[in-house]
């Protein structure tokens, strides 16, 4: 199986609520945690095996063929729409704010092609809020939920 793009993860999200099941009973019943699947179905799709989408798919009756993105669909990530989660990462610079380190994502170095790994330490990059799911935009801080992008 290709790579998944975010709307896969909407599309079984979506498939899962008209089937009437809860997180938690599907999770068990593909072998996985219900966190993971919650963050699975906000978007981020290397949240769930590959083994574990199938069995979701199957059970849901979901296409997963029509998902795969293109090969040119890396060009809907633009360059520098990527950051890393690696706090570690030299690709994030450390800041404090009343006491509190945070880290502020440069997407351009950890993201200089629009790929799928950082380009600094091969960390799979995030394109959404960890917190909330939200796409994440300039900063450190989602402008959604108000949680910082890296911990």
């Amino acid at each position: 199986m290709k790579a998944l793009n975010p709307e896969i993860c909407f599309k079984l999200r979506d498939a899962r609520r008209l089937a009437g099941l809860s997180q938690h009973v599907l999770a068990a019943e593909v072998g996985c945690k219900q966190s993971a699947l919650s963050m699975f179905e906000q978007g981020r799709p290397t949240k769930l095996s590959t083994e574990v989408v199938e069995k979701l798919a199957k059970k849901l009756g979901v296409d997963l063929s029509a998902a795969a993105p293109s090969p040119d669909s890396l060009a809907a990530y633009a360059p520098g729409s990527g950051f890393c989660p690696n706090p570690q990462c030299p690709s994030n610079h450390a800041y404090q704010v009343a006491g509190r380190a945070l880290y502020s994502p440069d997407r351009a170095a950890a993201d200089p092609v629009g790929g799928r790994f950082c380009a600094v330490c091969g960390e799979v990059l995030e394109r959404f809020c960890p917190n909330c799911g939200a796409p994440v935009h300039a900063g450190a801080v989602c402008s959604h939920c108000g949680q910082p992008y890296i911990e």
